[in-house]
């Protein structure tokens, strides 16, 4: 096929859902999971939470695009400012992913491909509250002892340590398990857009106090509201402060979209609804004793940026023959041999061409002499390299 000319497939049938996924990779795998459960992300979302540089995740996500795995569609915008970055979707071999780690079937997955997705009523809402959690991820990683472990839709965050029916009655914009060097503070998220009345707002505050009274757990739980001004701020500290005061188990923080693009989300601008004290920062959130935490280097936006013990097998097609979790003694060392043999040929090769550089520049002095090269002392890779290197990397 010539390049540049390739389409995606009208249809998707098991076969080629099959075809597709023996190539995809466990990073490929997590990234539809997360669309699936979050439903749109962005470009820059995505490279912050999966990809090392921005050229490796566009040629990532358009191979995932061109079959099928994840959609995508470009929202309208002001002509002056140019094309927006995509937002991203998942689609229908992204779907056959997810249901097979359901272990359902993908008629049972209870997911519908959203043609129109861009015309939504509730997409500006998610789109917020979604760049709110990757900011916070996008903080964390210039704090070697803070992290976000777990990012999920509703109460996905706190069911692993509570499961009780009452939390059925409110639910969250988003909940978030943040490491902290205090211990695990999970806090539920509600992104306030001020489309509905204050009184709405604060029943979400009685709600939330009902569904942790009839659970019966104990205090550690986090509600933070971001509303998108401090009027609104003060009137939902007013009303719903008497609610908050009901649940001796929960902690209500409420801070301002412009305190957030100020300062950032771990910043000491977070209030307490039931109590007057001086604004706070997330790390100093109420926290959950022997909860067990996420290990740093498969944190959020942390996982897929260092060195892993099973970085090998996670980037390798799911259909390609994988290392294995347990190297041999012998094979590890057949690998590290390889290494240096590979580090000290390339050393070589650099001093070579630096040789035939100054060679070069000597002859240009001397008035055209030894302007003559072989050709063979360049900085480019011969083939036999890169199949002595694929041995080993």
């Amino acid at each position: 096929m010539p390049n540049g000319m390739f389409t995606r497939p009208a249809r998707v049938g098991s076969a080629f859902a099959w075809e597709v996924a023996k190539h995809t990779t466990e990073r490929d795998r997590e990234i539809a999971w997360l669309l699936y459960r979050q439903k749109i992300l962005t470009t820059d979302q995505l490279r912050l939470l999966f990809f090392g540089s921005s050229r490796r995740c566009q040629d990532r996500l358009l191979w995932l695009y061109r079959h099928r795995v994840i959609d995508r569609f470009y929202p309208a915008g002001p002509f002056s400012l140019g094309k927006p970055q995509a937002h991203w979707l998942l689609d229908e071999v992204g779907a056959h992913l997810v249901a097979a780690r359901l272990g359902r079937d993908r008629r049972g997955l209870g997911w519908d491909r959203q043609q129109d997705f861009r015309e939504h009523t509730q997409l500006a809402h998610r789109l917020e509250c979604n760049r709110f959690v990757c900011s916070i991820v996008a903080a964390t990683l210039d704090t070697p002892d803070v992290w976000v472990g777990t990012w999920e839709p509703g109460w996905g965050a706190i069911k692993p340590y509570w499961s009780h029916p009452a939390y059925e009655m409110a639910r969250p914009d988003a909940s978030v398990a943040l490491s902290t060097p205090f211990g695990l503070v999970v806090m539920a998220v509600e992104w306030d857009r001020a489309t509905e009345p204050m009184a709405t707002l604060a029943g979400k505050i009685s709600r939330y106090a009902t569904t942790l009274e009839q659970a019966r757990s104990v205090r550690c739980h986090n509600v933070c509201f971001v509303v998108p001004g401090e009027r609104r701020a003060q009137r939902l500290c007013r009303e719903g402060r008497q609610d908050a005061w009901r649940v001796p188990s929960a902690r209500f923080w409420v801070t301002t979209t412009a305190q957030l693009e100020a300062c950032g989300p771990l910043r000491e601008i977070w209030r307490c609804l039931d109590y007057e004290e001086q604004p706070c920062g997330m790390t100093d959130f109420e926290t959950l004793d022997g909860a067990e935490v996420t290990p740093r280097e498969r944190a959020l936006g942390r996982r897929w940026q260092v060195p892993m013990l099973e970085r090998w097998a996670a980037l390798s097609p799911l259909g390609a023959r994988t290392r294995p979790q347990d190297t041999p003694p012998a094979v590890a060392a057949e690998d590290a041999e390889l290494a240096r043999e590979w580090e000290q040929r390339r050393a070589q090769e650099r001093t070579e061409a630096e040789h035939e550089r100054q060679h070069v520049t000597v002859g240009r002095l001397r008035g055209g002499e030894g302007l003559r090269s072989d050709g063979g002392s360049g900085l480019l890779d011969h083939p036999q390299d890169h199949e002595q290197e694929e041995r080993w990397r």
